[in-house]
């Protein structure tokens, strides 16, 4: 079933209704933020976005008598809702994005494990290890180095044909798991950035059994709750957290994002872990439109989905029929490592053109389209609530185009890389290396070097280069041919030079 019946009124939103009834009452701001509402903006801010949102952008203060005009009084509220909504016991709203509730999930893990260690263990610097799988993103490290926990990385399955990571099928997490002596938590993404999502519901199984927490970076997968024809949420294949990018789907504002938690123990640590990690002075603009997205899901999730889905559908049939391209559909779920699939991600493989996927968003974006991702040898296209019939077909036709103007110039396929690199030994702990002195090399020439920041192309944000760990000629030619393909690298320690960062060890 896609959805329990619900326990609480979703048809309120008191978060933005309270932020609404503060400009109604006209209260005179003798506070920040310094813009009071609006009357110091520059003409241009001013022009470009319109006076209303800074009539609601107050920091701390909200208008709701039944709450006492206590704005946390009021967000616990609307956290509730959304709790009720998405299928938690326990939700928190983000304003520091989902790197802030990937982080907060680590920092948790570090002292639930460490509850559980003797007391000449608890304060080590390093204090366990996380497994994950190779593919993790970018924040994943983040919250590695600050909770002082290892990785234990899971080797990914590459899809040579489309040239994307495929989840890790169960037995290498249960192999790796064999393997680790100080394991503190499994962390998985569920799903990855192209819709794709593994056997979550048998690492939940694996988790429980080795009484470990299951914590899943779900940024894609915010819509899930509100369809029958999408994926199950993480939470109900057994995660005890799962940190969601509302933002990326929903109706909500950049950067809202939401920790939900189904495990009290974790649920209890929270409140003082993101009281560290995020901001003292919370966007309530963020909160408002995390409260009002929640009530739109509630009431018109499954329809606004059901649509979606549908323009996804006759997108990819239109896409398939255009020669020399390729939009990936439901023979996905026939790989065995893969269980689920968002059928509104279109994966669109362009190198039947002749082009790389950076040739093919440049063109595209000439003509008046963007889109999300641009790979290897493919692109990626969002479908959301905020699509149309007509943003569909504007897309396709653009495709249309980029096919007959190739036509006439297709010299076979761009060469593929037949799989990500292996990773290097890890040396050191990411936490070390990050700590440790470093110097400055070029790219070329770091082999056998231990990275000291992480290296990646982005997006889709995935590290190829993980502090820590010995540096491979198969990454950094793995990294240079991304560079060719027009493909954005970050983590350069100079930009102009592509120079890196590697630990000093002399």
């Amino acid at each position: 079933m896609y959805r329990a019946e619900y326990r609480l009124d979703q048809s309120r939103a008191p978060f933005l209704e309270g932020l609404r009834q503060y400009s109604i009452d006209k209260i005179i701001p003798f506070h920040t933020p310094g813009h009071k509402q609006g009357r110091s903006l520059d003409p241009g801010l001013q022009s470009a976005l319109g006076k209303l949102p800074f009539l609601l952008d107050v920091s701390d203060e909200i208008a709701s008598q039944a709450h006492g005009n206590d704005s946390e009084k009021v967000l616990r509220e609307a956290e509730a809702l959304a709790a009720d909504a998405f299928g938690a016991k326990t939700t928190f709203f983000l304003h520091n994005g989902t790197t802030a509730g990937i982080q907060a999930m680590l920092l948790a893990a570090r002292q639930w494990a460490g509850s559980r260690l003797s007391v000449e263990k608890r304060f080590m610097e390093d204090a366990g290890e996380v497994l994950v799988p190779r593919s993790v993103h970018r924040s994943v490290l983040g919250g590695l180095i600050l909770a002082g926990l290892a990785p234990r990385f899971i080797s990914d399955t590459w899809d040579a044909e489309w040239s994307i990571p495929l989840p890790p099928p169960p037995e290498a997490w249960q192999a790796a798991a064999a393997n680790s002596q100080s394991l503190a938590a499994y962390f998985d993404t569920y799903p990855n950035y192209y819709g794709i999502a593994g056997h979550l519901d048998e690492i939940a199984v694996l988790a429980a059994d080795g009484d470990k927490l299951l914590l899943v970076d779900e940024a894609h997968g915010a819509h899930f709750r509100f369809h029958p024809n999408l994926p199950p949420t993480a939470l109900s294949l057994g995660a005890d957290a799962s940190a969601q990018s509302a933002h990326k789907v929903l109706g909500v504002l950049t950067q809202a994002s939401m920790l939900h938690i189904n495990n009290e123990e974790l649920a209890v640590l929270m409140p003082q872990i993101l009281g560290i990690l995020q901001s003292t002075s919370p966007s309530f603009l963020l909160y408002a439109s995390l409260d009002a997205g929640r009530r739109q899901m509630a009431q018109d999730g499954k329809r606004l989905w059901q649509r979606a889905l549908e323009l996804s559908s006759t997108a990819r049939e239109r896409i398939n029929r255009i020669p020399g391209l390729q939009c990936l559909g439901e023979e996905i779920l026939k790989k065995p490592q893969v269980k689920f699939w968002d059928p509104t991600k279109l994966l669109i493989r362009v190198d039947g053109l002749g082009l790389s996927g950076s040739d093919a968003e440049i063109r595209l974006r000439a003509k008046g389209i963007q889109v999300e991702l641009a790979g290897l040898n493919h692109i990626l296209a969002l479908i959301a609530i905020g699509d149309g019939p007509e943003e569909v077909g504007a897309l396709v036709k653009a495709l249309k185009e980029l096919a007959r103007e190739q036509s006439g110039l297709r010299r076979g396929s761009p060469a593929r890389l037949s799989q990500l690199p292996r990773p290097g030994e890890m040396i050191l702990s990411p936490r070390r290396a990050v700590l440790s002195s470093r110097r400055e090399i070029d790219l070329a020439a770091a082999e056998g070097e231990i990275a000291a920041a992480d290296v990646l192309p982005y997006p889709p944000g995935i590290p190829v280069l993980v502090p820590g760990e010995k540096i491979t000629a198969e990454s950094i030619d793995f990294l240079q041919e991304c560079r060719r393909k027009g493909i954005e690298i970050r983590g350069w320690a100079d930009t102009s030079k592509e120079t890196i960062w590697v630990v000093d060890i002399d």
